[in-house]
């Protein structure tokens, strides 16, 4: 009892401690996005940094709530930082709107080192892109996570593995191996349901036009090109983790810059700063969950499977 108490009181001076690293690096952030702010002529920097947090509609709501408050003297132009691998492609839309309704006038997006997946989605919504020599896009296929009955796990793929798989099924039949394929056959996933999640891919191609048409390329001569980075972003690539760098997003037509000079400088110490955070935010949940395990009841531990109960038992000794 006596030791445990002991180990409470060190948790929270360690928190105590972790609180004040995390206050002291958040001013030095938002120091560090108000010297940006005037280097780029005094247009309002909004830091929208996710980490590992993926976009979602209680997302949406949040950040609402974070820009209604921080960004009530914007003058119609905006700059947004970005970090984020992604999440629901139909919240990332609705905050592309947000945005674009806040930075009315101009709206672009600073890229440390990433904006994937649904995240490149929101990048796309603005009238350019900047991004550091490490920054990376991601493609917008969407990414489908459903439960294989077979095996009783949860699985995560593509909407793009359809037409390949569908093809080597197509390919066995037609070269006479008609037990392998139809074995294949057998072994297809959802079969019910793969119309609706090929059609997936259509709906982040048509946002990803709507918001290309409205900022980015607003000329209706440009409205081939909308299509084609929006073919490009959803299936013009066979793997969702791609990294799209700079000379790639040139490439497939986007509008982008690389920071370069003191932008970059200012921006990279940005990134950094917020990746420490991050580090002692990962730390202080750490700690909650070993609290959590030094604190469970003897009798729930023994209850639990062997496996478990020695792991559980290793890391209280450990302590």
């Amino acid at each position: 009892m006596g030791k445990n108490r002991a180990l409470k009181g060190k948790t929270i001076d360690k928190n105590r401690e972790a609180d004040k690293k995390i206050k002291k690096i958040e001013e030095e952030i938002k120091n560090k996005i108000d010297v940006l702010k005037t280097q780029r002529s005094g247009v309002l920097c909004y830091p929208f940094f996710l980490g590992g947090i993926s976009m979602s509609p209680s997302l949406v709501d949040d950040i609402y709530e974070d820009i209604r408050d921080k960004c009530k003297d914007c003058d119609g132009r905006l700059d947004v930082i970005l970090d984020s691998g992604g999440g629901d492609i139909d919240s990332a839309y609705n905050l592309a709107l947000l945005l674009q309704r806040v930075g009315h006038r101009e709206l672009n997006f600073i890229i440390p080192r990433w904006a994937k997946s649904a995240a490149t989605l929101l990048a796309c919504s603005g009238n350019c892109i900047l991004m550091s020599p490490v920054a990376e896009l991601g493609p917008v296929d969407p990414q489908i996570t459903e439960l294989n009955p077979l095996e009783g796990r949860l699985e995560q793929f593509s909407p793009l593995h359809i037409d390949s798989t569908l093809d080597l099924i197509r390919s066995e039949f037609e070269n006479g191996n008609e037990k392998l394929a139809k074995g294949l056959l057998e072994r297809l996933q959802f079969p019910l349901t793969l119309g609706s999640f090929r059609k997936s891919l259509d709906i982040g191609r048509q946002y990803l036009i709507r918001l290309l048409s409205s900022r980015m390329y607003p000329s209706p001569e440009d409205s081939q090109k909308v299509k084609e980075i929006a073919n490009r972003l959803t299936e013009g690539y066979a793997d969702h983790g791609f990294c799209i760098k700079i000379e790639e997003a040139k490439a497939i037509g986007l509008k982008v810059k690389e920071l370069t000079g003191n932008e970059l400088d200012i921006v990279w110490e940005i990134h950094k700063l917020n990746k420490e955070r991050r580090k002692i935010e990962k730390q202080k949940e750490e700690e909650k969950v070993m609290d959590m395990i030094r604190n469970l009841p003897p009798g729930l531990i023994d209850k639990l499977p062997q496996d478990i109960q020695k792991k559980l038992r290793s890391i209280i000794s450990e302590e």
